[in-house]
C-alpha cells in the first residue's frame, strides 16, 4: 500500500478489519499483564503519599513506572502502530484506485480523512510518550500533559472521522455511515463522562488530603477509561468490514467504476477528435 511517499505492507482488503483488533489485543494484553504482575508481586505500595489507595488499587501510571515499564511501552507501541495503520487503510480502501468501499468523491472528504490520520498519529505518539516518561517527581508534569493531549487527540480523531461518515451518508445514502457516526459520537460522550468522573474524584481527593479514599476511586476510574478506550477498536474494525455497508455497496462501487471509465473514454474521445481536427487542418492547408 502506497499513499504519496508513505509505503505500508500490503494486506488483503477483506482482512483489513483485523488491524484494529491486533491493536486492541496489544493494548488489553498490556493492561492485564501489568495488573497480574502487580498482584503477583504482592500488591506492593507504589504511592506512599496516598494512604488508603495503595492497599487495593494502583494507578496505571505508577505500575507502569516500575520495572514493568517495558511492558507498558511495548503495549502502547503495538496499539499505536496498528491503530494508525487501520485508520490509513480505512482511507486507502475508499480511494478511487482501490474502490473497495464507496469511494471518496470530493477533495474535502479527502482532507477530512487526512486530518483523521494526522490526529491518530499524534494521539499514538502521545500515549507512547506517556509510557516512556515515568510518572515520578522528575516527569510528573510532562507525563500529565501527554495524557491530556492523548485524550484530546483521540476525541478529535473520532469527531473528524464521524464528520467524514456523515458526508458519505449525505452523498451515498447508505445508512451504515450514519449509524457508525452516531456510535462514535455516543462513544465519545460516554468517554467524556468517565473523564469528568475521574477529574471529580481527583478534585475531591485533593480537597480531603492524603487520607481520602477518593484517590482509590480515581484509580478505578483510570483503569475503566483505559479499558474502555480499547472498545473503540471494535468500531474501527466494523467500519473496515465490507458487509457492514449492506447490499447496496456493490451498486455504488460499480457505479463509481462506470463513471470513472466513462470519464476516461470521454477524455480519449476528445483527444482523438482533437487529433482528427488537426489532421484535417493540415490536409486543407496542403
Amino acid at each position: 500500500m502506497k499513499i504519496g511517499s508513505l509505503t505500508l505492507p500490503n494486506i488483503k482488503p477483506q482482512h483489513a478489519w483485523i488491524l484494529p483488533l491486533i491493536s486492541l489485543l496489544g493494548w488489553w494484553a498490556m493492561l492485564v499483564a501489568l495488573m497480574i504482575c502487580w498482584f503477583a508481586k504482592g500488591r506492593p505500595i507504589l504511592d506512599t503519599y496516598h494512604y488508603e489507595m495503595p492497599h487495593y488499587i494502583v494507578y496505571l501510571s505508577n505500575v507502569g513506572a516500575t520495572d514493568l515499564q517495558p511492558i507498558f511501552i511495548v503495549g502502547a507501541a503495538i496499539m499505536g502502530i496498528f491503530f494508525v495503520w487501520a485508520v490509513i487503510e480505512d482511507y486507502y480502501l475508499r480511494t478511487p484506485e482501490r474502490n473497495y468501499f464507496p469511494a471518496s468523491f470530493h477533495w474535502f472528504v479527502t482532507a477530512v480523512h487526512a486530518l483523521a490520520i494526522a490526529l491518530s498519529i499524534i494521539a499514538s505518539l502521545c500515549i507512547l510518550m506517556v509510557s516512556c516518561l515515568k510518572d515520578n517527581w522528575q516527569y510528573s508534569r510532562v507525563h500529565s500533559v501527554f495524557v491530556i493531549l492523548f485524550v484530546i487527540f483521540v476525541f478529535s480523531y473520532l469527531c473528524a472521522h464521524s464528520l467524514a461518515f456523515l458526508i458519505y451518508y449525505r452523498h451515498y445514502g447508505i445508512k451504515y455511515f450514519l449509524h457508525s457516526a452516531i456510535v462514535k459520537i455516543v462513544w465519545t460522550c460516554i468517554a467524556i463522562v468517565f473523564v469528568v468522573c475521574y477529574g471529580a474524584f481527583m478534585g475531591k481527593a485533593n480537597s480531603e488530603g492524603r487520607w481520602s479514599k477518593y484517590w482509590g476511586y480515581s484509580a478505578i476510574m483510570e483503569w475503566t477509561l483505559v479499558y474502555y478506550y480499547g472498545t473503540m477498536m471494535f468500531i474501527i474494525a466494523w467500519d473496515l468490514r465490507r458487509s457492514s455497508y449492506g447490499d447496496y455497496v456493490e451498486y455504488y462501487i460499480n457505479r463509481e467504476e462506470d463513471l470513472r471509465k466513462n470519464e476516461e473514454a470521454n477524455m480519449s474521445s476528445d483527444h482523438s477528435t482533437d487529433a482528427n481536427y488537426n489532421m484535417d487542418n493540415v490536409s486543407n492547408q496542403q
